[in-house]
């Protein structure tokens, strides 16, 4: 699945397993469609990336560690530092988990609008808006995956223009902000991901305050 930009910034960002390491090797860059990346873009990237179902192969990789130590948002820094900790540690004991919260359980799923709709008809008519958003944007989503799905929405964060991320992160704010509650009341590894990526959300919405969406 990915992205595909059109126009002037045509390129194409990967995302989801199996291309973490394409993502990464992006971010490791520090561009995106020849531009230098921002803070905010580098941290949600990074954010989508630890989102994926975990692969030993970029968890221990130590490019991400550095990327991560890069970071100037300290508690994202903090957060997305102890989560690869714990990752790097127990990382056949973090894809069970993964699945079964992730993917077996409605109550922690990453798709977002879920959360808002369930299973009614309404959650189409979101996911359609949404993916309109993208495109708008000057991004199209191909592929079979949902627009809600939290990694996506993240990546999206991180290559679209200001005002566009801004107007999608502020309307999935408090579905985040839910997950990593109920992620927080059983100690949830993945609790460090969301608080790291809750940091990075409001730090970019003071960042640009002022700015139209």
């Amino acid at each position: 699945m990915r992205f595909t930009v059109k126009g002037q910034r045509a390129m194409r960002l990967w995302s989801l397993v199996p291309a973490a390491l394409d993502m990464m090797r992006k971010v490791f860059t520090n561009f995106i469609g020849g531009m230098r990346m921002e803070e905010h873009q580098k941290l949600f990237k990074l954010a989508s990336i630890l989102l994926q179902y975990p692969e030993r192969e970029w968890l221990e990789d130590d490019r991400l560690f550095y990327e991560i130590s890069e970071l100037a948002n300290h508690t994202a820094r903090k957060r997305f530092l102890q989560f690869l900790d714990y990752a790097k540690t127990k990382i056949d004991e973090l894809c069970e988990l993964y699945v079964r919260t992730f993917d077996l359980s409605d109550r922690t799923t990453m798709y977002l609008t879920y959360y808002l709709f369930g299973d009614q008809k309404e959650r189409g008519q979101a996911l359609l808006k949404l993916k309109e958003a993208f495109r708008l944007a000057g991004l199209e989503l191909e592929g079979n995956e949902l627009p809600d799905y939290l990694p996506l929405i993240l990546e999206f964060a991180a290559a679209a223009p200001v005002n566009d991320a801004k107007n999608v992160l502020l309307a999935h704010q408090k579905a985040i902000k839910g997950l990593a509650d109920r992620l927080q009341e059983v100690d949830h590894p993945y609790f460090f991901v969301l608080d790291g990526c809750l940091a990075g959300l409001a730090a970019f919405f003071e960042e640009t305050r002022g700015v139209d969406i």
